[in-house]
């Protein structure tokens, strides 16, 4: 019996149908199997020539057994966003992978993640500070996920393996296929306690283009991401501005003015990005956040739990006095809306969107970043706020 996940896997490997397609194929309310089944006519009517024709002889083509054989004897598992493995971080980003391809393990939700980026070509300070820190956060429990590039990702996965952590390579290629070569040695162990995930079928080799796609996927999974050594206009910068776009939280490791490599690092710090000199500063981060969102439901907790004592007192003990209650209650000011609390946050000064949750968080107000992002568009639209970048300011009248 054919699954839908196997469906799933031949509609994603119909040349000329990438994620929008499969998107607009799938938001008719279509299953991938009744995609499998739809009339040669309705085909043509809901995708353009090229690819409704690549999609109807791909049907006559594509074996389901042998592509399932496949996939098992090279240890590859196809998750597509329908599946409950699928990783709910990358559920919310925009333009999500229609499914990926995993060998190994995924990253494991309940344990925190640091994406750890920077240059290929990489001095010798880079190289020293990648191993520092892929070692040390491997040692405290945090996942590595990197891109298993050369320099900065690959070396910094590499001293997650060594120190015995969890490390994990998002991929420009297929999961079956190691690049660049002097990684191979990453690429041999990097699944007996991590894993590597692609969106790109198994075969599939590297192209230039393939890398910038593949960086919203790095930041996705990750709960801060690291720059360690990067020039200011860099491939790095663009899994930055992605990891900003998703609302995650940038650290840098900063480096000397006169050195070039560090140009992007020491730009980042100077708008506005946290400073990571050792891996405590990171763990702080992490921790920190964790910490204070937790006092704050235990505080919440606390206070609701006093609140119904005191009203149970106060209503066996002055039963009769009920109604003159009731009347001082009626002129308590209502509570805050949402909109309300962030426009308190935003001020004249540009904030970035960690900044204001944390802001937001230290006011008992938790949202989860697309939450916050849809507010702050409602915001900007209303033209109360105004977005510079990925920067927020309240607008002054």
């Amino acid at each position: 019996m054919i699954t839908e996940n196997q469906y799933a896997h031949w509609l994603l490997n119909v040349e000329g149908v990438g994620n929008r397609s499969a998107e607009k194929l799938l938001g008719s309310g279509l299953s991938c199997e009744e995609i499998f089944m739809l009339s040669d006519k309705d085909i043509r009517n809901l995708l353009p020539p090229k690819a409704a024709g690549n999609l109807i002889k791909s049907r006559y083509s594509w074996d389901f057994e042998a592509e399932k054989r496949k996939l098992e004897e090279n240890n590859i598992r196809f998750i597509p966003r329908i599946s409950e493995e699928y990783p709910e971080k990358l559920k919310a980003i925009p333009d999500s992978p229609f499914a990926i391809y995993v060998k190994g393990r995924l990253p494991d939700p309940t344990k925190p993640s640091v994406a750890i980026i920077g240059a290929r070509m990489c001095s010798d300070y880079g190289r020293y500070v990648a191993r520092e820190f892929g070692r040390g956060l491997a040692l405290a429990g945090v996942q590595v996920i990197s891109g298993m590039a050369r320099g900065v990702d690959g070396i910094s996965q590499k001293a997650a393996i060594e120190a015995g952590g969890s490390t994990f390579g998002i991929l420009g290629c297929g999961v079956n296929i190691c690049y660049p070569e002097e990684n191979k040695d990453v690429y041999k162990t990097i699944c007996d306690n991590g894993g590597l995930i692609s969106e790109h079928a198994p075969d599939t080799m590297p192209k230039a283009n393939f890398f910038p796609m593949r960086n919203r996927i790095i930041s996705a999974l990750a709960d801060i991401v690291l720059v360690v050594e990067a020039r200011q206009k860099s491939g790095t910068q663009i899994t930055v501005d992605q990891a900003l776009e998703q609302g995650k939280e940038i650290l840098a490791v900063p480096g000397r003015v006169t050195d070039r490599l560090s140009d992007g690092c020491n730009f980042l710090i100077s708008q506005g990005a946290g400073v990571a000199i050792t891996c405590q500063d990171v763990l702080d981060r992490l921790w920190g956040r964790k910490e204070e969102l937790e006092e704050k439901e235990t505080t919440k907790e606390i206070y609701q739990t006093v609140k119904k004592s005191e009203l149970g007192d106060e209503q066996s003990e002055n039963s009769a006095d009920s109604a003159c209650d009731d009347d001082a209650m009626s002129i308590d000011l209502p509570p805050k809306t949402v909109e309300e609390e962030v426009l308190e946050v935003v001020d004249i000064i540009p904030i970035s969107v960690s900044n204001i949750a944390e802001k937001l968080l230290t006011k008992g107000v938790v949202l989860t970043i697309p939450e916050l992002m849809s507010k702050l568009m409602d915001l900007t639209y209303k033209g109360l706020i105004a977005q510079e970048g990925v920067y927020y300011r309240k607008r002054i009248r």
